[in-house]
C-alpha cells in the first residue's frame, strides 16, 4: 500500500514508535495512514498486536443523553459502530489479510462473549471502543483482557478522548498505568481532522484544550501536513461556501394557535405565568425541568400538563423547521396514542386537542404560510440536480423527524420530481419514540446505494457527519443546524468533489448563522492553536503534559471513589420505588437486581402483580448470549411503560428503566436517568437464589 507524499509526512513520528495524533482533514486518507503504520509495527515487532478502536456514540432514543447501560437495547450495541467496525475491515484493513490476521468486532456481533480468545489469536482486531471498555473491566476470564496484550493502539476520531468518554476511559486506565512507572504499555496513534477548540474561544484557552487531548492519549507529537501542503491540497480540495438565508415567515397563524393552546395548559395547571418562550429550546428545558420537579413531588396534574406542554413545544420546532403539517402529524399521533381516560388531566389535555383539531389541520394545509426555508432549499435543490446529472449531495437536519419530514416534502414537490432526485433518509438506529427507527440493514443498504450511485441526494442526521465513508459530494447544505466547529469541519469535509459547494441554509439574523460564523473562527483559533503547541520546547511540552496526565488521573480515581460511597449511601430495604406518572408505590430497592453487570431487574415475584404485559415481542437486531427480549411492560393502573421483560436462562424476568421510577430514599425523593447515579448498593442476580424461591414481597 503506498503512501501519498503528505500521508507519509503525517505518519513519520508513529513509524518511529512515538506516540501520536495524525491530523488530517475528512478525505486525505488518515485510515491509511494508520494501516501502513499497522503493516510496518507487526512486521518490525515479534508477537505484536493491534488494536483499532471507532467511537460513535449516539444519544439515547428520545432524550439526547448518553447511551446507558441499564436498558437491554442499549446496553452494548451502539449502532453506528457497527457501520466503522465493517468499514475499517473491508474498505481498509482487508489489506493487512495477505499477511496477519484481523478480526473485527462490534455490538452486532457475538464474539464479544470471548473476546479474550479472538484477541490472542488475532494480529489486528477491530473494534469498538465500548467493547475493549468492556473487556479492560471484566472479571470472565473469556472477556477479560489487558492493555498490555496489545502493542498498538489506534484510535479513530480520537478528539472523543475527554471527559467521561469512552476513549478516556479507557486512556486513563493506560494513563494510571503509565504514571505508576509500568514500561511495557502499548503505543497510541490517535486518528482525527478536527481536534476543535474544546469550548474555548481564546488563545490560551485553545492550547489548553490541544494540550489537553495530547495529554489524554499521551502524545509525544501531534502531526500535520507542513511541507506536503500543495500536494494535500490538490488531493482534497475545499468546497466553495454560501451563506442561503431566508427570512421568517410574514404570518404564521398555525404557531399562533399552537401557542394559545399551551397558555391554556398552563392556565389549566395553575401557572400563566410559568413561561412565554414558546418553541425555544431554552422553553423544552424549562418544562423538563418542572415536569421532574412536579415526578419528585407526586404532582401529577402539573406533570401530565408539562409533558404534554413539551410535545406542543416539539411542534413548534418542528414547525419551524419543516411543514406545518409534519409538527400538526407529530400531535395527532401524540393524541391517537392510549391514554389513561380515567384522569382527569388527562381527559381535558385530550379535550384541548380535539377542539382545536380541525382548525389546526386546516390551518396546516394553507400554502400561504408554509415554511421559507423550504422554497430556499428548493432553489438549492433545482440548481444542483439538473436533470441526467451526475450530482450527489447530502442534506444534514438536526432530528430524525425533520430528515422523514424533507424526504416527505422532496417526493410531494412538483418542481423536483423531474430533476431525477433520488433520495433516501439515513439516521442512527436507535429506538425513538418520535420516528421510526432505521435498521442497520437499512443503513448499509441505503450507504451502498448512495457509494454505486441508486441514490444521490440523502437527508441525514448526523449519523453521517463523522466517519462513516460517504462518497464525495458536490452540494452538502447544513438545514436549520447550530452546532460546534468540529461538526461545521465534518460536515464540510464531505463536500470534497470538484468544485462543491458548502450551504449553510438558515433564517437571516439567527443565532444559527451567528454560530456558523463563530465556528469559522474557532477552526482558524483552533489551527493557531495546534501549531503553538508543535512549536513548544520539547521539554515544555513534557512538563505541560505530565502536569495534565497528574491531574486527570488524580481526578478521575477521586471521582471513583465518590461514587463507589455515594452507592453505599442508603440501605436498599430503606428504598422506595414509585410509579413516575400514578406515583403508586411497586417495589424496595431490595427488589432490584443486576444481570450481566449492566440490566436491572425485579426479582420479587409479587412484583408481577403491579404491571401488564404488552402483546408481541421487541425484537433487536442481534441476539444475545444467555438472555432474549419480551414484550414491553407498563404500568397496570396508568399505562406508563416501565420497561421490558426478559427472558434469562429460561426465567421470566422485568427488566426496569430508571427514568420511569421516582426513587425515595430516607433523605430525598428524585428522578434519575441512569442506574449508575442511584444511591443505594445493587447486588448481582443469583441464579441459584432465584429458582429457590427465597425472594418475597417487601413494600
Amino acid at each position: 500500500m503506498e503512501l501519498r507524499g503528505y500521508q507519509r509526512e503525517a505518519a513519520a513520528p508513529a513509524l518511529r514508535g512515538r506516540n501520536s495524533i495524525v491530523w488530517l482533514p475528512t478525505g486525505a486518507g488518515k485510515t491509511r495512514v494508520a494501516v501502513h503504520v499497522c503493516r510496518r509495527h507487526l512486521e518490525s515487532r515479534r508477537g505484536a498486536k493491534v488494536a483499532v478502536l471507532v467511537n460513535k456514540v449516539l444519544p439515547c432514543p428520545g432524550t439526547g443523553e448518553p447511551p446507558a447501560v441499564s436498558w437491554p437495547v442499549l446496553s452494548v450495541v451502539l449502532w453506528a459502530q457497527v457501520h466503522l467496525v465493517d468499514q475499517h475491515t473491508e474498505k481498509e484493513f482487508h489489506a493487512l489479510q495477505d499477511a496477519f490476521k484481523v478480526t473485527s468486532i462490534s455490538g452486532d456481533t457475538s464474539h464479544k462473549t470471548c473476546f479474550a480468545d479472538l484477541v490472542e489469536k488475532s494480529d489486528v482486531v477491530i473494534c469498538t471502543a465500548q467493547i475493549l471498555q468492556n473487556a479492560l473491566v471484566s472479571t470472565e476470564e473469556d472477556v477479560h483482557v489487558e492493555l498490555t496484550d496489545f502493542s498498538l493502539l489506534v484510535i479513530d476520531e480520537c478528539h472523543h478522548t475527554h471527559k467521561d468518554a469512552v476513549y478516556n476511559k479507557i486512556m486513563l486506565r493506560y494513563l494510571q498505568r503509565k504514571l505508576s512507572g509500568e514500561q511495557d504499555l502499548p503505543q497510541v496513534l490517535g486518528l482525527t481532522a478536527s481536534p476543535g477548540t474544546g469550548g474555548a474561544t481564546s488563545f490560551e484557552g485553545a492550547v489548553e484544550h490541544i494540550l489537553q487531548i495530547c495529554a489524554n492519549l499521551d502524545t509525544e507529537k501531534i502531526t500535520s501536513v507542513q511541507d506536503e501542503m500543495q500536494h494535500l491540497q490538490s488531493h482534497v480540495p475545499q468546497p466553495k461556501k454560501q451563506y442561503d438565508l431566508c427570512q421568517e415567515r410574514v404570518q404564521d397563524p398555525f404557531g399562533e394557535q399552537l401557542k394559545k393552546m399551551m397558555l391554556r395548559i398552563q392556565q389549566f395547571m395553575e401557572q400563566p405565568d410559568f413561561s412565554r418562550d414558546f418553541g425555544t429550546q431554552m422553553y423544552e428545558q424549562r418544562v423538563v425541568e418542572l415536569e421532574k420537579r412536579a415526578a419528585e413531588m407526586f404532582c401529577r396534574k402539573t406533570r401530565v400538563c408539562a409533558l404534554h406542554l413539551r410535545k406542543y413545544n416539539d411542534a413548534l420546532l418542528i414547525n419551524d423547521t419543516v411543514r406545518m403539517v409534519d409538527a400538526f402529524q407529530c400531535l395527532q399521533q401524540f393524541y391517537s396514542a392510549e391514554r389513561d381516560k380515567n384522569n382527569p388531566t388527562e381527559q381535558f389535555l385530550t379535550a384541548t386537542f380535539e377542539e382545536n383539531r380541525e382548525k389546526l389541520q386546516a390551518l396546516a394545509g394553507d400554502h400561504r404560510y408554509e415554511n421559507p426555508r423550504l422554497a430556499k432549499l428548493e432553489g438549492i435543490l433545482r440548481e444542483h440536480f439538473q436533470p441526467l446529472g451526475t450530482s450527489r449531495g447530502i442534506v444534514f437536519t438536526k432530528t430524525r423527524q425533520s430528515a422523514y419530514s424533507l424526504l416527505s416534502w422532496l417526493q410531494t414537490t412538483a418542481t423536483l420530481r423531474g430533476q431525477h432526485i433520488r433520495a433516501a433518509v439515513l439516521t442512527g438506529a436507535g429506538y425513538s419514540n418520535q420516528t421510526r427507527h432505521m435498521t442497520q440493514n437499512e443503513q448499509q443498504d441505503v450507504i451502498k446505494q448512495f457509494r454505486q450511485g441508486a441514490l444521490n441526494l440523502l437527508f441525514s442526521t448526523s449519523v453521517a457527519e463523522e466517519g462513516l465513508d460517504i462518497p464525495e459530494c458536490n452540494v452538502v447544505v447544513r438545514y436549520g443546524l447550530m452546532t460546534n466547529e468540529i461538526a461545521m469541519m465534518q460536515a464540510r469535509g464531505r463536500a470534497r468533489a470538484e468544485n462543491s459547494v458548502y450551504s449553510v441554509l438558515a433564517k437571516a439574523n439567527t443565532r444559527e448563522v451567528t454560530r456558523e460564523l463563530l465556528n469559522e473562527d474557532l477552526v482558524e483559533l483552533m489551527k493557531r492553536a495546534i501549531q503553538a503547541v508543535q512549536a513548544m520546547p520539547e521539554q515544555e511540552y513534557c512538563q505541560k503534559i505530565w502536569e495534565l496526565q497528574r491531574v486527570a488521573v488524580a481526578s478521575w480515581l477521586l471521582k471513583e471513589a465518590r461514587l463507589s460511597e455515594q452507592r453505599q449511601l442508603h440501605d436498599p430495604a430503606a428504598v422506595r420505588l414509585y410509579c413516575v406518572n400514578c406515583s403508586a408505590a411497586v417495589c424496595r430497592g431490595s427488589d432490584i437486581r443486576t444481570v450481566e453487570a449492566m440490566h436491572h431487574v425485579n426479582v420479587n415475584p409479587a412484583f408481577r402483580s403491579y404491571y401488564r404485559v404488552s402483546s408481541g415481542k421487541m425484537h433487536f437486531q442481534r441476539t444475545f448470549k444467555d438472555w432474549e427480549p419480551g414484550c414491553r411492560i407498563s404500568c397496570k393502573d396508568c399505562s406508563q411503560d416501565w420497561g421490558m421483560e426478559m427472558l434469562y436462562r429460561q426465567v421470566k424476568l422485568p427488566v426496569l428503566s430508571i427514568k420511569n421510577f421516582v426513587v425515595e430514599t430516607p433523605a430525598e425523593k428524585r428522578r434519575y436517568k441512569k442506574w449508575g447515579a442511584v444511591t443505594f448498593p445493587i447486588k448481582a442476580f443469583d441464579y441459584v437464589e432465584y429458582c429457590s424461591g427465597t425472594y418475597s414481597l417487601s413494600l
